[in-house]
Order: C-alpha cells, then sequence, then structure tokens
C-alpha cells in the first residue's frame, strides 16, 4: 500500500470565488472545488495569485456591480 505524497497540494475554490490551497491526500471540504492538478505547494500559491484577483466574495461583487 502507498502513501499519498504529503509534498502534493491542490487549489480550491468555493461557491464565493474564493481560492485556497489544500493538501492533496486530504478529501476536498465540502463546498469547495479542485481546480488542476496536484502540485507543489509553491506552484499551488502561484496559481491562486494568478486566478484570484479580487479577495472579495462573489455577493459582494456582484452588488457593488
Amino acid at each position: 500500500m502507498t502513501h499519498p505524497d504529503p509534498e502534493l497540494w491542490i487549489c480550491v475554490k468555493n461557491t464565493e470565488d474564493r481560492w485556497s490551497v489544500w493538501p492533496a491526500a486530504l478529501p476536498v471540504p465540502a463546498g469547495w472545488q479542485a481546480q488542476g492538478a496536484p502540485e507543489c505547494h509553491a506552484d499551488c500559491l502561484a496559481r491562486v495569485e494568478q486566478n484570484w484577483r479580487d479577495p472579495r466574495p462573489a455577493a459582494l461583487k456582484e452588488a457593488v456591480a
């Protein structure tokens, strides 16, 4: 039996368009969806920075639009 690599992470995004990183060895939490394949922590952080430009929740962005 092999154990999941503790060095692998995934990017996750919730319904409010908020991003985070999550250990790939754990199930994705309720309300979040995986975005892409597992990768190293630094690459996940770079992907979050690239895709999450506006940290406001989606509902707030819609309310002020």
